[in-house]
């Protein structure tokens, strides 16, 4: 009843969230994480058969079932929940007879138990393969350093307001989700830039990115914006003439507001204008390598009397060849990450941001509206989520029965009783379904205020 009343919530709140295709948000949810939990149970269901185990179900989805096909001696069940999955071991906890699971040595029950997390390792390697050799849209931004920290790292490499960022640790530079993953991977480390600057190129080597930077500072000390709108025409006279565009300038942001579409620069004035009557509006331009802050005045009106080109998006994909190194390189990245964002959340230097099932999906839903490939991208990430956690030492899942076999292996081959390891999974159990209520309940508010995962 726990799982239905989950799905229930999912429902309920997906339905009161307009922000989604309800239908088709949770067909993919459901979707993509069953696909995963299957992936992992076939890496114990294979390992099982393969030490000689009997398996005695292998189900997907949870109960009551729905139906079941026998092949040979293992039945195969599909079930009304389609929340997870699970195999079915004759003998989990006892040894009588000589094909359980608790039979087996304890080198066996390792390999079993290893093998479902190991599975959700190494499908993301599959996936981001995919996801690279899908043909997807790419907005294309020239990334632009407007604000640099003193006696920051960046400050102390050389770089400067104006510079833009052609190349970030080997990787050319298409918008700035490009230099935040290069960063994120160097935390604690050194790392390289080449800028354009007054149309040469330099390149510059930041030192020692700090993991723990002071609030607001970043990694780098640096603050970056996307820019792809360049004026290529000004009317004499007009409203931009007053303002002091040219031909040739980059825009950068109007009050903070990244310009990277035809008409958001003269929409934030417009609505900066009437939030703050009689207040000049700041326009922030790149002018032949040069930052400037123009002042549109509220007297002239609207910003119009100019005309601009829009850097293009473009279709990327990769060939199989390509793809598979490149997957192997996004997830080294992404593991470094990952290891980085852990130790700044022990240090303190940020927050501990969790997602329960209707966070997954949330965000599934926007993975959903970026496209196939940011999806794909999406359900790898979520593997590796899976694997680790499930490698985790947590009571009730794979890391805490592996615990077990572990220190059975350090006593010398002296097993923990069967009764008191129970009582710990069972405990464990119970303590992870709490937490995921409470997570759940902390996704519900943020839905109900129509908030993101992602802030």
């Amino acid at each position: 009843m726990r799982y239905l009343a989950l799905v229930l919530a999912t429902v309920a709140v997906l339905v009161y969230s307009n922000g989604f295709d309800i239908l088709l948000t949770a067909v993919v949810f459901i979707g993509v994480l069953l696909s995963l939990v299957i992936f992992h149970e076939l890496g114990h269901f294979t390992v099982a058969k393969l030490c000689g185990i009997k398996v005695l179900e292998f189900g997907v989805g949870i109960p009551p079932k729905a139906f079941g096909v026998w092949r040979g001696e293992t039945e195969y069940t599909v079930n009304w929940l389609p929340l997870g999955g699970f195999v079915k071991m004759l003998g989990e906890e006892n040894p009588d007879d000589a094909r359980s699971f608790a039979a087996q040595s304890a080198w066996k029950r390792l390999a079993v138990l290893v093998a479902g997390p190991a599975m959700n390792a190494v499908l993301p390697i599959i996936l981001l393969t995919i996801a690279l050799m899908i043909p997807h849209q790419v907005t294309m931004t020239d990334v632009v350093v407007i604000y640099v920290v003193p006696d920051s790292p960046a400050e102390s490499a050389g770089v400067q307001v104006g510079d833009i960022i052609r190349v970030a640790q080997g990787h050319d530079v298409i918008n700035s989700s490009t230099v935040q993953g290069a960063i994120q991977t160097r935390l604690g480390a050194d790392m390289t830039w080449i800028v354009e600057r007054a149309n040469r190129r330099i390149e510059l080597s930041i030192s020692d990115l700090r993991a723990n930077p002071p609030p607001g500072q970043g990694a780098t000390g640096t603050m970056l914006t996307n820019a792809r709108v360049t004026v290529t025409g000004v009317t004499p006279g007009s409203t931009a003439d007053a303002l002091g565009l040219r031909a040739g300038d980059l825009f950068l942001r109007v009050r903070d507001s990244m310009v990277i579409d035809e008409g958001a620069a003269a929409a934030v004035v417009t609505s900066a204008l009437k939030q703050s009557p009689g207040e000049p509006v700041q326009v922030e331009i790149l002018r032949a390598g040069r930052y400037l802050e123009l002042s549109f005045e509220p007297a002239l009106g609207i910003l119009s009397g100019y005309t601009v080109s829009v850097r293009p998006e473009i279709s990327q994909s990769n060939s199989l060849f390509e793809a598979v190194p490149a997957a192997f390189g996004q997830m080294g990245d992404i593991l470094r990450a990952f290891r980085n964002e852990i130790g700044r959340m022990v240090s303190g230097a940020a927050g501990i941001e969790l997602a329960g099932p209707l966070g997954i999906a949330q965000i599934t839903g926007e993975a959903i509206e970026a496209g196939l490939a940011p999806l794909v991208t999406w359900a790898a990430l979520l593997s590796i989520n899976l694997a680790i956690i499930n490698i985790l030492p947590l009571p009730a899942l794979d890391g805490g029965r592996i615990t077990f076999v572990l220190l059975e292996l350090l006593r010398g081959g002296r097993r923990i009783a069967p009764e008191k390891e129970r009582v710990v999974h069972l405990m464990g159990f119970g303590i992870l379904m709490f937490a995921i209520l409470l997570v759940t309940a902390s996704d519900i508010k943020r839905l109900i205020n129509g908030a993101s995962v992602f802030g």
